[in-house]
């Protein structure tokens, strides 16, 4: 008996755990240009949390599975249901700059844009990758799950 209530407790200490899993993601292919925008802003340090940049993509569902056209998101099996938000969301610690000339444009050299994400590890680079898409029409792909007024990134690629 007493063998199966320390079973029964050992289970109860780890089913809350579950309850906090990240629901399963789903592949997002994603095309940049003129219809895609995006918000970025940093948390600002409270003593207790370091604070943490945030990149919001906002873009519109393609009508097509798998095949979206110029700053059109879209699933790799289907078309977007009504009422899925049409943005993607992702948190991390990445610094992220760009230069912005006075007419609204960001500035280019030889070499692209302008664009210096800093970070530790591939996270920066994954940062870079939906940036330089955008911003070049470039085809790339967000690994998500619909947390109801946004999707949340768990992976950037396919």
């Amino acid at each position: 008996m007493n063998k199966y209530i320390a079973l029964a407790a050992v289970a109860a200490c780890f089913s809350p755990l579950s309850a906090f899993a990240e629901p399963p993601s789903y592949p997002l292919i994603c095309k940049g240009g003129p219809g895609m925008r995006m918000m970025v802003n940093h948390d600002v340090p409270d003593g207790v949390n370091t604070g943490a940049t945030h990149m919001t993509v906002f873009f519109q569902a393609a009508g097509v599975a798998a095949n979206p056209g110029p700053g059109q998101c879209v699933w790799m099996d289907r078309t977007f249901r009504p009422g899925e938000p049409e943005s993607f969301k992702l948190k991390g610690n990445v610094e992220f700059a760009f230069q912005v000339y006075g007419n609204g444009r960001l500035a280019r050299d030889g070499s692209g844009w302008r664009l210096s994400p800093e970070g530790s590890g591939p996270e920066a680079q994954d940062w870079k990758e939906i940036v330089d898409g955008m911003l070049n029409g470039g085809t790339f792909t967000v690994q998500v799950y619909n947390a109801g007024s946004t999707m949340l990134v768990t992976r950037v690629g396919p």
